[in-house]
């Protein structure tokens, strides 16, 4: 059964915001194109007791937390692959070395699950009231990727403006900062991505972040019209081999009757109509394609814009 703190939340309308250092950790891993998921899918969002994807969590430390406010992060894999399950692993070990050191910006996390490149899975705590820096490590069955959840303290943090623990652990030096402001016809050039409205300026991690969810929303958007019109070209070639069947049935009642009627040229305008709309369907399908090459294209050209310079 759902808990109160979800019924509160469906009832509110579903506000949600992912707390600061949260949001410049994941704008951080996604420069580096690593996936970083943080709204909680209906698993999290119905479990007892709500945990901190939700922005109803009943786990806070080291008070409670404040509604509506989620503080849980998935940093995902790139692939299945041994080197890929590695390299997530090392994102957890640089965020428990900088955790342990008292880094200010891994100051925000309360507590990490991760599992290494051999499948063991663990969670790392600062959960010691009196001793922020003092650790303790027990199982998890939290496997497959790092989860990061946030103190309930750090809500408005802003140490972890510009820490970036994937080029800590690579050791490159990152001349571009997540808090850098950069001019609204400088970003529109480049990508070509529409105009977010706002200041003059705006930031690293907001433009990043409007990015992504403005291509990724535009192709779904895209996947969604070229399903319904495959559904139209389905349902208009439907309807034209009920309309043949229907016009070669009525002429052979006129011909039984002694009548005559030329079925030639009522069948080609039908024909032509069905090829027409089979061009229209094939044009959206390459429009849709075109629109694919250059979302990844976008997302390439981001990638190598703000990857760290070669050493």
């Amino acid at each position: 059964m759902a808990s109160q703190g979800y019924r509160d939340w469906v009832r509110a309308g579903r506000p949600y915001t992912l707390i600061r250092p949260a949001r410049a950790v994941q704008a951080a891993l996604l420069r580096h194109g690593i996936t970083v998921w943080d709204f909680p899918d209906e698993g999290h969002q119905k479990a007892e007791p709500p945990e901190d994807h939700t922005p109803y969590s009943a786990t806070g430390f080291p008070g409670q937390n404040a509604r509506w406010m989620a503080r849980g992060l998935d940093i995902m894999p790139r692939s299945d692959s041994w080197a890929h399950r590695k390299e997530n692993a090392d994102i957890a070990r640089q965020l428990i070395r900088d955790r342990d050191a008292g880094v200010p910006g891994a100051m925000w996390i309360k507590y990490i699950n991760w599992t290494d490149e051999d499948g063991a899975c663990r969670q790392e705590r600062w959960t010691t009231v009196g001793a922020p820096l003092r650790r303790t490590t027990r199982s998890s069955t939290d496997s497959g990727h790092v989860h990061v959840s946030g103190r309930s303290d750090a809500d408005n943090d802003a140490r972890a403006d510009g820490y970036d623990p994937f080029a800590r652990m690579t050791g490159a030096d990152d001349d571009m900062n997540l808090g850098d402001r950069i001019t609204i016809p400088l970003y529109e050039a480049p990508d070509g991505v529409p105009l977010p409205t706002g200041p003059e300026t705006l930031d690293v991690a907001t433009i990043l972040g409007g990015a992504h969810r403005r291509a990724y929303i535009a192709m779904h958007l895209a996947q969604q019209a070229r399903d319904e019109a495959r559904a139209a070209s389905v349902a208009d070639a439907q309807r034209d081999q009920a309309a043949i069947a229907a016009i070669q049935a009525l002429t052979k009642v006129i011909q039984a009757g002694g009548g005559t009627v030329d079925t030639v040229p009522i069948l080609a305008e039908i024909r032509a109509v069905r090829e027409a709309t089979h061009a229209e369907v094939v044009q959206l399908q390459q429009a849709l394609a075109e629109s694919e090459a250059q979302r990844l294209a976008l997302q390439q050209r981001l990638a190598a814009a703000l990857a760290p310079p070669a050493a």
